[in-house]
């Protein structure tokens, strides 16, 4: 998967560690990730989504 230059940007912000959403972020720009298992979610109890970076998303980054 060739990853554009957002996707590559948020995966590297990943890789130092997850990230909660805050609430007006569009999850539509991350979706592709999330879909092609690079990034795991889950949501929290306040609603916000937490994104963390996979095994497969790290090796992505590598080769790019």
């Amino acid at each position: 998967m060739e990853l554009t230059g957002l996707e590559r940007e948020f995966l590297e912000r990943l890789a130092d560690g997850p990230w909660a959403s805050p609430p007006l972020f569009d999850h539509s720009l991350v979706a592709r990730l999330v879909e092609a298992g690079l990034v795991q979610t889950e949501t929290l109890p306040d609603g916000a989504v937490q994104y963390e970076i996979a095994e497969a998303g790290r090796a992505a980054l590598a080769e790019s």
